[in-house]
């Protein structure tokens, strides 16, 4: 697995690795079961639960947390990712979901993109799960912006 937390600059991201790692223990991911919305409070505002729907691919936010839906001016809590999402964007995030689908490993990002006419800077772990330890059925994304809102 890729050994990322150095890069990371936020704490609130640094944190959520190591408690995702935690709970994955010594298995490859950790199952939805294992994960305690309590248990990361620090986080909550920064991360959204994206369901990995198949047949065909697609992503349902089950949530999306408020400071996501600060940065990116859109709340898509309830919706699938091509319904609230640009083109662009809807292009970006796939890609990279995909990545994390397909290694079955935590991936982490700096980015700095145009999104609604203006630029935005963050930096974002995205943190698999699976409920029989091999396929990817939910992932986890922690946002953090570059800057205060």
């Amino acid at each position: 697995m890729a050994d990322f937390a150095a890069a990371i600059q936020s704490d609130v991201l640094r944190r959520l690795v190591a408690h995702w790692s935690q709970m994955r223990g010594e298995r490859r991911m950790p199952a939805r079961a294992d994960f305690d919305p309590l248990a990361v409070r620090y986080a909550l505002g920064y991360l959204s639960l994206i369901e990995v729907h198949r047949d065909p691919l697609r992503f349902y936010f089950r949530l999306d947390g408020t400071k996501q839906v600060e940065l990116f001016g859109v709340d898509c809590t309830g919706r699938y990712l091509h319904d609230a999402m640009p083109p662009d964007h809807v292009a970006l995030a796939t890609a990279s979901y995909s990545n994390v689908i397909e290694r079955r490993e935590p991936s982490y990002l700096r980015r700095q993109i145009a999104f609604h006419e203006r630029l935005i800077e963050y930096e974002a772990v995205i943190l698999p799960f699976s409920n029989d330890g091999e396929r990817v059925d939910l992932l986890m994304t922690g946002i953090v912006p570059d800057r205060p809102l």
